[in-house]
């Protein structure tokens, strides 16, 4: 268990920055898939208290995590949460469990997540359905240093979590409400076969 301090970059190049990465000496930690399933009551308690519940499936690997606001409060620019996260042996069956327990499916999401290590901390480059995105995960010194040298003073920032950019961008797009995001059937196919190439 321990504190998760991150900060988002926004409407960035990708393919730029990780060619940036590699030429600047990161270390490439690996492409993949994300299927996140967020768990709630049915009254969406958890989310009112700010606590996230969630079953990921990457790389034939299953994540259960918790995400709650900090006891104690962490640096004001970053997104901070206390994270609670163990591997599990089989989604279907965890998912199963958490539903007889009471919860039910909120939302449902996906990402394609590039990883890297850089100047001690995590930068993880996100695809989503709704546009690519920045993560920088670290101490806050770290964070501004790291993307000082990435080239991304002056980009946008956010503390907001993917849900709520994606509730944003929908608003703002003329789109119906939606709280799941997922990549269509085609979208998901070409995806699959570029990591596979990697």
């Amino acid at each position: 268990m321990g504190l998760e301090c991150e900060l988002k970059y926004l409407d960035v190049d990708l393919r730029a920055l990780s060619h940036h990465l590699q030429e600047s000496g990161g270390v490439r930690v690996g492409k993949y898939f994300e299927s996140n399933i967020v768990f709630d009551y049915p009254d969406r308690s958890l989310r009112d208290a700010g606590i996230l519940l969630r079953l990921r499936e990457k790389q034939g690997k299953a994540v259960l995590t918790v995400k709650r606001p900090p006891e104690q409060e962490g640096p004001a620019a970053l997104k901070v949460f206390e994270e609670i996260e163990s591997v599990v042996d089989e989604f279907d069956t965890v998912k199963k469990a958490l539903e007889v327990v009471g919860f039910h499916v909120a939302f449902a999401y996906e990402k394609v997540r590039e990883k890297w290590e850089f100047l001690e901390c995590a930068v993880c480059l996100d695809r989503l359905p709704f546009g690519e995105y920045v993560e920088i995960e670290g101490a806050e010194d770290a964070v501004f240093r790291c993307a000082s040298v990435l080239g991304l003073d002056g980009v946008s920032t956010s503390k907001e979590t993917y849900y709520d950019l994606n509730i944003e961008y929908r608003r703002e797009k003329g789109l119906a409400p939606d709280e799941n995001f997922m990549f269509s059937s085609s979208q998901r196919e070409v995806i699959f076969k570029e990591i596979g190439k990697e």
